[in-house]
């Protein structure tokens, strides 16, 4: 059990929909413009460079959206391009909102099963996560700022005993920028921080760095794919 937590806390966090919702998954992830696919390439940082220059490639993710602007699924790859894993977003043939998202491992088996409940401006507040066999096994609490930004992020294991909480800043257009991870006791366990820079033509951007307790860590190189 504890593999997959820490599987699910190592990806990325899943922007979902249900019928509360009110904004599509492109504006929760503040992406600008008609976009149709993202592409982003994470490398290692130089250990012998001066400053932060990408190393070895350590993964690669495709993103797709629909044409209302919400997620689709998403794959990650590793360095050998094999496939890490895939999450599958499932949404309802009536009424649009989503059902559930369902991450496979790279062979194909499920993973994890996330359902999420949504506050009345559509940001999600709650999540349940389930492995296999459709046991709960975390828990999540959101809380946000007027603009829609997750600055508070707390989950809880299956007894419902916090265990990790997230304070979260943002900058002025809306990238996440710092995020501080506390344990149950209050101790400080990570402080990350993200660089960003070459912004497209719609405003979205290009190229990201990661910091770990300020030393970086990896680079993120984004491509992103616009319907015509």
């Amino acid at each position: 059990m504890r593999g997959v937590i820490t599987i699910l806390l190592s990806s990325v966090v899943l922007p979902l929909t249900v019928a509360a919702q009110k904004k599509n998954d492109l504006q929760r992830n503040k992406l600008k413009g008609a976009v149709k696919e993202v592409i982003e390439a994470e490398y290692d940082v130089r250990t012998d460079a001066k400053s932060a220059e990408k190393g070895k490639l350590k993964s690669r993710t495709v993103y797709h959206y629909n044409d209302a602007g919400n997620r689709i699924d998403f794959v990650s790859y590793g360095e050998d391009s094999a496939v890490l894993s895939r999450s599958v977003y499932n949404y309802n043939d009536t009424t649009g909102a989503l059902d559930d998202v369902k991450r496979y491992r790279g062979d194909g088996g499920l993973n994890v099963t996330t359902t999420y409940k949504f506050d009345a401006a559509g940001n999600e507040s709650e999540e349940a996560n389930t492995d296999p066999s459709g046991t709960l096994f975390m828990t999540g609490k959101s809380m946000y700022d007027l603009n829609g930004n997750r600055i508070r992020y707390d989950r809880f294991n299956q007894y419902g005993h916090l265990f990790l909480r997230s304070n979260i800043r943002y900058d002025k257009k809306g990238n996440e920028i710092q995020e501080k991870q506390y344990d149950s006791h209050e101790s400080l366990q990570y402080l990350t921080t993200w660089e960003y820079s070459n912004y497209d033509k719609q405003g979205n951007w290009q190229h990201k760095v990661m910091l770990k307790n300020d030393e970086p860590r990896t680079i993120t190189e984004r491509k992103i794919i616009y319907r015509k």
